[in-house]
């Protein structure tokens, strides 16, 4: 079995992440020249890192933030959105989650009319330099990413994990520790001072190497950001910090005959506590212990070779990327954005499977990935279900009159099933004790004392119908049809009958363009606690066959919602299938008897959890009762298992109502 979510990565994110149940579904696969690759992104993958995410994002700001992928020049928070990096992975989930938390907080708590506002006035009406403006934005956004990520920090103190992940990936960088150690930001130019600003949280700072440093440090007092109500105050604290840098820079006479001495000396005190103290600086280290660095002056500048040098400023800059417009992110392509926005409209889910099976000993066990999605139209259209196509020009018409023809069978089964909804009573007369019948009290006289009768009602709890189709290759032609038919028409009966919910849900697999290379994967189809009959109406002609045979593996894949389903309802799994299981990729080998025991093992389990399972042979070599295929059919399904004509409205009904009456 794989080891789940081993990647330090995603260390802090493992616990919760249950709609991922794969060591690593951003992995290539095998690098063996016999075997597929990949093509492009995890479109599945991505699709369910943005809605665990978003869910994540929803929570922690109580707000419906939409969360969505760049794919063109969004790339930034525009206040309305968080933006994704399509290069999402295992590898950086953890800091993506806390860069998706951070964006997230700006919605929620900087006020940006209030920075246009006050940039506006700055470049109007105090006829401020732009470049003074820029500086002074800088400065007011490190601010304000330190006063919203300390309210967020403190505010649900469970996310501290992944701010840190972070802010190691963007502020704890060694190429920033060995700046600071040398003296390669130590000449007074503006810039400096913001890459010494811009690090007053790493270990490594050296408050005394330029002058006013430290005076700046205890001005943005990070031990008590959250003095800062507001952006307003953050953006006229930067304006101050801009025009005291703007004091400490020598004037060209000066730097000329070597003056400007620094304004330190002040006794650091408050140089204490870095990252790890006060209020708004443990948003950046967590819990680590840390010591002032005002002596961390290790080395000189030109100790530092030129690719150092060169990563240094390269690491810096990502900062600064970071604080001014946000880190940059890689775009998705527009075609993969569409796919991951319907994908995630289809509520794609990995799942993982085959723990439990034993192949024959010529035969490869292992876990492979399965994939399950409801039928939506725009995954249709993105070529992401492999049993559904809206391009079947040549026999649209049929396939609707195979609807038609369920939905009005369906009507007619209807009539037939609503006993079931029906309160029954039983009297039973002529007892010792019960409820006097007033018909036998005549009877006293003549020695009969038996003149009391009893009545038992009978009521059925809500029921739930679970309709599993087989839609591999060979359930083509009428085969596809009849359970088609079928399933439809069941659908439409239950629908008449207060109190009965039906999900039909079709099982194949992908094929390798797709999905990088073919896995099993469910489709659900229809689910009335959520969809009207009209969904079938329109949607269901689309649907065909295609694949092979997965079974087991699709019921291993989706028990547990099969059977949470199933809680405080009678529940039924109807299966309509013609063929045994049949399915092999990179990871197993799924044939004879080693699949047909697990198959059989799925469908024991739903058993024992209160399931009741009746199974429809569809034609094909099932047709014979006493051949081993149907030996093995039953051996799987059970004793239930129906060798009938599902298109017979009477034969279903009363198979059914079999099952559903039974007490």
């Amino acid at each position: 079995m794989f080891n789940r979510f081993t990647d330090k990565g995603s260390r802090y994110s493992s616990f919760w992440r249950t709609d991922f149940d794969t060591a690593s579904i951003f992995d290539d696969l095998d690098s063996s020249e016999d075997k597929p690759k990949r093509k492009g992104k995890d479109i599945v993958a991505l699709a369910a890192h943005r809605r665990a995410i978003a869910n994540f994002v929803r929570i922690c700001t109580s707000k419906d933030i939409p969360v969505q992928f760049t794919s063109g020049g969004d790339s930034y928070t525009d206040g309305e959105k968080v933006v994704l990096s399509g290069s999402v992975n295992d590898k950086n989930f953890d800091s993506t989650v806390g860069l998706a938390l951070h964006e997230a907080s700006h919605i929620v708590k900087t006020d940006f009319d209030a920075l246009k506002d006050f940039i506006f006035n700055l470049r109007h009406n105090l006829d401020v330099p732009n470049e003074d403006i820029m500086n002074i934005k800088s400065i007011a956004n490190y601010i304000e990413d330190r006063r919203i990520d300390f309210y967020m920090y403190k505010s649900a103190p469970g996310y501290m994990g992944y701010y840190d992940a972070m802010y190691d990936k963007y502020f704890h960088s060694k190429h920033i520790d060995k700046a600071l150690k040398s003296n390669h930001w130590d000449e007074q130019t503006y810039e400096n001072y913001m890459n010494h600003i811009i690090n007053f949280t790493n270990i490594n700072r050296n408050l005394d190497c330029l002058p006013g440093l430290r005076e700046i440090y205890k001005m943005i007092d990070m031990r008590n950001i959250s003095r800062l109500s507001n952006t307003q105050e953050v953006l006229e604290l930067a304006k101050e910090i801009h025009e005291f840098i703007m004091n400490q820079l020598p004037t060209q006479d000066a730097s000329q005959d070597g003056e400007g001495e620094d304004s330190q000396g002040q006794d650091g005190d408050d140089s204490q506590g870095g990252s790890g103290d006060g209020d708004g600086t443990e948003v950046d280290s967590g819990d680590k212990e840390m010591t002032p660095s005002d002596d961390a002056q290790t080395s000189n500048s030109s100790d530092l070779s030129d690719r150092q040098k060169k990563m240094i400023d390269n690491a810096v800059e990502k900062q600064k990327d970071f604080i001014n417009d946000g880190p940059r992110k890689t775009k998705l392509s527009k075609k993969d954005a569409k796919a991951v926005n319907a994908m995630d409209k289809a509520e794609a889910q990995i799942h993982e499977a085959g723990e439990k099976y034993d192949a024959d000993y010529y035969r490869r066990s292992g876990i492979t990935r399965v994939i399950e999605m409801d039928l939506t139209k725009s995954a249709v259209e993105n070529g992401l279900i492999p049993c559904a196509s809206s391009h079947h020009y040549y026999n649209t018409d049929k396939r609707q009159e195979v609807i038609n023809k369920g939905l009005s069978m369906g009507t007619i089964l209807g009539r037939k099933l609503k006993i079931r909804n029906e309160e029954t009573s039983i009297k039973n007369t002529r007892r010792d004790t019960g409820r006097i019948d007033r018909r036998l009290i005549a009877e006293l006289g003549f020695g009969n004392d038996r003149v009391f009768s009893n009545t038992f009602k009978t009521e059925y709890s809500d029921a739930f119908i679970h309709i599993s189709i087989d839609v591999s290759g060979s359930m083509s032609g009428d085969k596809f049809d009849q359970a088609m038919v079928s399933a439809v028409a069941v659908a439409k009966a239950c629908s008449m009958i207060e109190g009965i919910d039906v999900k039909i849900s079709l099982r194949t697999t992908t094929n390798d363009y797709t999905y990088g290379q073919c896995l099993p994967f469910i489709l659900n189809a229809y689910d009335s606690r959520k969809d009207s009959i009209q969904k079938i109406k329109s949607m269901f002609w689309m649907l065909q066959s295609s694949g092979t045979t997965p079974e087991g593996l699709c019921f291993e894949a989706v028990m547990k919602s099969i059977i949470n389903d199933s809680k405080g309802k009678d529940s039924y799994f109807v299966n309509y299938s013609d063929g045994m299981p049949m399915f092999g990729n990179n990871d197993i080998e799924y044939y004879h008897d080693g699949a047909l025991n697990h198959t059989k093992s799925q469908v024991d389990t739903m058993k024992r959890n209160g399931i009741k399972v009746l199974s429809y042979f569809i034609g094909g070599v099932y047709s014979e009762e006493d051949g081993r295929e149907s030996r093995d059919f039953k051996r799987m399904y059970g004793s239930d298992a129906q060798y009938i004509n599902v298109q017979n409205v009477s034969a279903v009904a009363r198979t059914i109502n079999k099952k559903m009456l039974a007490q």
